[in-house]
């Protein structure tokens, strides 16, 4: 028993790190054997350093275009936001260490603080200690945990909206508009925070109230000014980056226009899962199954009336609704999708959570080796 009390008191930033650090050391690992078998001569740095990272590289180095000519093939930086580059300039400025280096610390370190405040979370505001632990190790050895290491937005965009959604919960309105602007400018998806909002007011509005009317919702929103100011608060990144764009290049929405050039334009989600789903010779079908499951996950979260499974279901329809390209990333990246992985997991019995927890560590080594071979599955 007294064992037992003294692994509960050990801090949680603590066994955050403990497990940062381990999954690091597994990644270190995994590149060691690559590097080996492929005879490479490339860092470890550099070797997280694919696709979309040259993107970002772009951005910190030498900003935006300016105009459609400096676009290669029509594909401009303009889609990717910019709040992410912009602290690995800072980063890089204040360290002196090469962008491949700081950037990958510097998304370390938010992959830390992400591992211990979604445990937090965990915690306090949904299924307790178990499922804490669970999220963290889903987090740091499952897929695309090595993600997290590279110049990408995955780290940085899931905390944000971990410490948005945990000021939510706390009541921190002010905080909560502060993170969920930054949120907004890490990622276009980052807006949708704001429709979480009226259903967290309705629950606690039916929570508290006995008599239950429009106008009492409206005059019971009126008492909190502090809410309605954080609310207004979390687009405030998204239309930042807009008015730039819009002083840069004339278009305010060149960040949505360019993804013509990638070859993503709206279209009906649904349809395009199904013909994910039939594709079985091609690697359309995997990405379709994630995306399948992270549609059951959303609707379990809405079903256990958690507010956050509106964006859940967001983040998997609207990147869906261009097709099934990266919907394992968009969808095992995503920190609510994540919490109802590990919220499912805990209500496993032990041989069930033993036989997972194998299956998705060699998951997660797969996938980390993929990304050092630059398998094109998986961007």
């Amino acid at each position: 028993m007294k064992e037992q009390k003294s692994a509960k008191n050990i801090p949680l930033c603590l066994i955050a790190l403990i497990v940062v650090v381990a999954s690091r050391l597994v990644l270190a690992a995994v590149y060691w054997y690559w590097k080996n078998e492929t005879g490479s001569d490339q860092g470890l740095f550099s070797a997280l350093f694919q696709w979309d990272c040259g993107w970002y590289s772009t951005i910190v180095e030498n900003g935006y275009p300016t105009d459609d000519s400096l676009a290669m093939n029509g594909q401009a930086s303009w889609a990717f936001f910019p709040l992410v580059p912009l602290l690995e300039r800072l980063v890089c400025q204040v360290t002196g260490l090469p962008l491949r280096v700081a950037g990958s610390l510097m998304n370390t370190g938010f992959l830390f603080l992400l591992t211990w405040l979604g445990a937090k979370f965990c915690i306090e505001l949904d299924g307790g200690r178990q499922q804490a632990i669970i999220f963290m190790l889903l987090l740091n050895f499952g897929h695309y945990n090595f993600i997290y290491s590279t110049l990408y937005t995955e780290a940085c965009f899931a905390f944000l909206l971990c410490a948005a959604l945990y000021c939510m919960y706390k009541k921190h309105w002010i905080l909560m508009g502060i993170c969920g602007a930054l949120l907004s400018a890490t990622r276009n998806l980052g807006i949708f925070l704001v429709f979480v909002i009226p259903f967290y007011c309705l629950q606690q509005y039916f929570a508290q109230k006995e008599t239950r009317s429009i106008r009492g919702l409206f005059a019971w929103l009126f008492e909190r000014p502090a809410l309605i100011l954080g609310t207004c608060l979390i687009p405030m990144g998204f239309f930042l980056y807009m008015r730039y764009l819009d002083g840069l290049v004339g278009d305010g929405m060149a960040f949505l226009h360019v993804e013509k050039a990638w070859g993503r334009t709206p279209g009906n989600p649904l349809e395009h899962l199904f013909q994910g789903l039939l594709a079985l010779d091609s690697p359309d079908f995997i990405l379709a199954i994630f995306a399948l499951v992270a549609l059951y996950l959303s609707l379990r979260q809405i079903m256990r009336r958690r507010p956050e499974g509106v964006l859940s279901l967001l983040f998997v329809l609207i990147p869906l609704s261009t097709s099934v390209a990266g919907m394992a990333r968009y969808t095992v990246c995503s920190f609510p999708i994540l919490m109802e992985t590990s919220n499912a997991l805990k209500e496993k019995s032990t041989l069930e959570k033993i036989m997972w927890a194998i299956f998705l560590f060699i998951l997660g080594i797969a996938g980390t080796l993929k990304w050092f071979y630059g398998a094109v599955v998986m961007i």
